[in-house]
C-alpha cells in the first residue's frame, strides 16, 4: 500500500505543480488587468470632467475586487507549489516507511489541497487522484512499525 500511496502522491504532486503554476499565472494576469483598468479609470477621471457623470460608480470597487482575487489566486498557486514539493518528500518517505509524522502531515496536506481546490474550481480527475493519494497514504501508515512492537535494546 505504501508503494501505491507514494506513486499516487507523486502523480498528485505533478498535478498540483501544474495547477499551482496555472493559479500563479492566472492570478497575476487578473491582478495586472485589474491594475491596468484602475489606472485607466483614474486617467479618464482626470482627463474628462464629464466622465464621472456617465461612468459606472462601482467601477473602482470592481477593479479592487479583481486585484484582491488575483492576489488570492497567486497565493494559492504558490501554496500549491510548496505542497507539491512536500508531497514528493512524503512519497519518498512512504516508499521507505520512514518519518511517520511527516507522512501523516503529507496525507493531511494532500487532502486539504484537493478540498480547497474543489472549493475554488470544480471537482475533476486531478482532485480525485489527490484525494485517493491522501487516503492511500493514511491506509499505508498502518504498515509502519509502532515503537511498542519493537524489542527493547
Amino acid at each position: 500500500m505504501n508503494i501505491a500511496a507514494g506513486v499516487l502522491l507523486i502523480i498528485a504532486s505533478i498535478f498540483n505543480f501544474v495547477g499551482g503554476c496555472t493559479y500563479v499565472v492566472g492570478g497575476g494576469a487578473a491582478a495586472a488587468i485589474s491594475e491596468a483598468g484602475s489606472k485607466g479609470h483614474e486617467i479618464a477621471l482626470a482627463s474628462d470632467p464629464n466622465y464621472a457623470d456617465y461612468a459606472d460608480p462601482d467601477t473602482q470597487s470592481t477593479l479592487n475586487a479583481g486585484k484582491a482575487a488575483g492576489a488570492g489566486l497567486m497565493f494559492w498557486g504558490f501554496a500549491l507549489l510548496v505542497i507539491a514539493c512536500i508531497m514528493i518528500g512524503g512519497a519518498v518517505c512512504s516508499f521507505s516507511k520512514k518519518a511517520k509524522g511527516f507522512v501523516i502531515a503529507t496525507a493531511i496536506l494532500a487532502i486539504l489541497a484537493e478540498v480547497v481546490g474543489v472549493s475554488l474550481t470544480v471537482f475533476g480527475p486531478g482532485n480525485f487522484i489527490g484525494l485517493l493519494a491522501g487516503i492511500f497514504t493514511f491506509i499505508g501508515l498502518r504498515s509502519y512499525k509502532s515503537p511498542v512492537s519493537e524489542p527493547a535494546a
